[in-house]
């Protein structure tokens, strides 16, 4: 990662760059000099870090410029673009990606500033509103199932090694489920997560005897192709009857279940994403609050970006902001909504003229004195 973060940082109209890369997500966060097309930039990096060429493939691509990228984050942080509604791991995958960036110094003022944002977003959305009390994620949802369905002495195998094989092993554990079985290419990874857990650890190469007792395998890994053939599958079903779980929550899949029999339950990220309708539901009754901190915080951000042709009140810039909601907040309970919106025109309209003047001044240097 810190040799793609150079490797665009380097470019001349690159002023900051941070790659934010998750489960089923790689987003490049980018503070660019001028008005550019980004998509050269990418595709470039594609080919200098993979020697791919993606120029094909620029509509599979999504761009959000300005306040558009800003909310965009905002929402990603809340868990709003999630597979799963409210999902909290990605604030912390987030947090990794922004602090990997600082620590690269590929990060300028501009990703800070929006980066610190995002963060506060994050924070307020989840103590105002029910996603705080839910704090759902994949690996949450995959290991109620495993709850549900299996008893405390059932033999589970868990491949990977990563941030969500971790969690699940500890969310696990914590449960009382005492057999775990931890796989991995690199064999002493699985077995720091066994000494961890007080499990037992495999590598690749005994893939299909750690398999043959294991009653449920969740698998999260990211290999570019299966690490389970459909012809392994049948013949580690083949040798015992145990398995009846299967929860694969890696993109691309890494199991392979086209010819499995019936009687084993799959799920894969989908799948998992059904078992949340009524959840989601009641999250999406204080999405109205949800919209209005991302607003608040984009059209806050907005001022601060609009005042940095002018560092001197930049800082003003973003309190007038604080200022203008707080008194927007404190009046809409005694008007209606329709004249709530008009008063939130004029107040923004007032806003910017304010400001044009009061920078016009400090430019100056005060008013010109007129004759009279």
């Amino acid at each position: 990662m810190g040799k793609a973060l150079h490797n665009i940082f380097r470019i001349n109209e690159v002023n900051g760059i941070v790659i934010v890369s998750t489960c089923n997500r790689v987003e490049f966060y980018l503070s660019l000099s001028k008005e550019i097309n980004p998509f050269p930039i990418i595709n470039n990096f594609y080919n200098l870090q993979k020697n791919i060429d993606v120029s094909k493939t620029e509509k599979s691509f999504y761009v959000r410029n300005n306040n558009g990228a800003a909310t965009h984050l905002f929402k990603v942080v809340c868990g709003l673009d999630s597979m799963v509604l409210g999902e909290y791991q990605v604030q912390g995958q987030i947090k990794e990606s922004y602090s990997l960036a600082c620590s690269e110094k590929t990060a300028d003022k501009l990703l800070h500033k929006l980066f610190h944002a995002a963060f506060r977003v994050g924070k307020s959305v989840r103590s105002k509103t029910k996603i705080g009390s839910v704090k759902q994620s994949v690996s949450g949802v995959a290991c109620q199932l495993m709850k549900e369905k299996l008893d405390h002495d059932d033999a589970i195998a868990i491949i990977g090694v990563n941030q969500n094989t971790s969690i699940i092993a500890e969310k696990l554990k914590r449960a009382k489920f005492s057999d775990l079985i931890f796989i991995n290419r690199t064999l002493y990874k699985a077995q720091k997560l066994a000494n961890q857990f007080s499990g037992r650890a495999f590598g690749f190469n005994r893939m299909e005897s750690a398999l043959s007792g294991a009653k449920c395998i969740f698998s999260c890994t990211g290999a570019p192709d299966f690490v389970i053939t459909s012809e392994m599958l049948k013949r580690i079903t083949g040798k015992a009857n145990n398995l009846n779980l299967i929860i694969d929550i890696a993109i691309p899949r890494d199991i392979d279940t086209g010819n499995l029999s019936g009687k084993i339950e799959v799920f894969d990220l989908d799948g998992l994403k059904t078992r949340l309708i009524n959840q989601e539901k009641e999250i999406a009754l204080d999405l109205p609050i949800i919209e209005k901190i991302i607003l608040e915080e984009t059209r806050i951000f907005e001022a601060w970006s609009e005042s940095q042709s002018d560092e001197t009140i930049a800082y003003y810039d973003e309190k007038l902001e604080y200022l203008r909601q707080q008194i927007l907040d404190e009046t809409k309970e005694s008007i209606s909504g329709e004249e709530f919106q008009l008063l939130e025109k004029f107040s923004r309209s007032l806003l910017h003229r304010l400001k044009s003047t009061i920078h016009q001044i400090v430019k100056t240097g005060g008013f010109e004195k007129k004759a009279i």
